[in-house]
């Protein structure tokens, strides 16, 4: 019996075809379940600080935490940066907050998002909104199996600071 060369070929990568594609591995699998878990919690968390919820915006905070705004000392552990926001929010309230540019990085129970925001702030005792915008990063970890907290943050704004008043 003569076999012809491409029968065979057309028969080998058909069969080929026909395989199951391998099984995610376990490893890849818990990276896409924490990227999934991780938009969903630092949604919450940034929905929370533009509805000024001090409630909700505190439960994504890790005890240890380390906030670094701009032109102040960085604010270390939870009740710190409790105190901090609630001298924040009876100053100011947020009007709007726009993420963009957002990168994420998450594996091993961590993730570091990068980008850049804009952010109106309305004085709490009335007047018009002050816009800043600039670039922040925020480190988050997966605390227990399920909870993502923000663990480090740093922002800057790209308003210049206002000139000093003429003497």
């Amino acid at each position: 019996m003569k076999r012809h060369p491409v029968a065979v070929l057309l028969a080998v990568i058909t069969m080929g075809g026909c395989r199951e594609a391998p099984p995610a591995s376990p490893a890849r699998t818990a990276v896409v379940n924490d990227s999934a878990r991780f938009e969903r919690a630092t949604a919450a968390f940034h929905q929370a600080l533009r509805t000024n919820d001090l409630e909700t915006f505190m439960g994504y905070v890790a005890d240890d935490v380390v906030f670094m705004p701009p032109g102040e000392a960085p604010v270390r552990g939870r009740d710190a940066v409790r105190q901090w926001m609630t001298a924040f929010l009876a100053q100011y309230r947020t009007s709007s907050l726009t993420l963009a540019d957002r990168e994420v990085r998450v594996d091993s129970g961590w993730a570091v998002e990068l980008g850049t925001f804009e952010w109106a702030l309305k004085p709490a005792a009335g007047g018009s909104a002050a816009v800043d915008h600039g670039n922040y990063m925020q480190v988050w970890q997966l605390q227990g199996d399920t909870a993502w907290r923000f663990a480090r943050e740093v922002y800057n704004g790209s308003v210049p600071p206002a000139p000093a008043a003429a003497k």
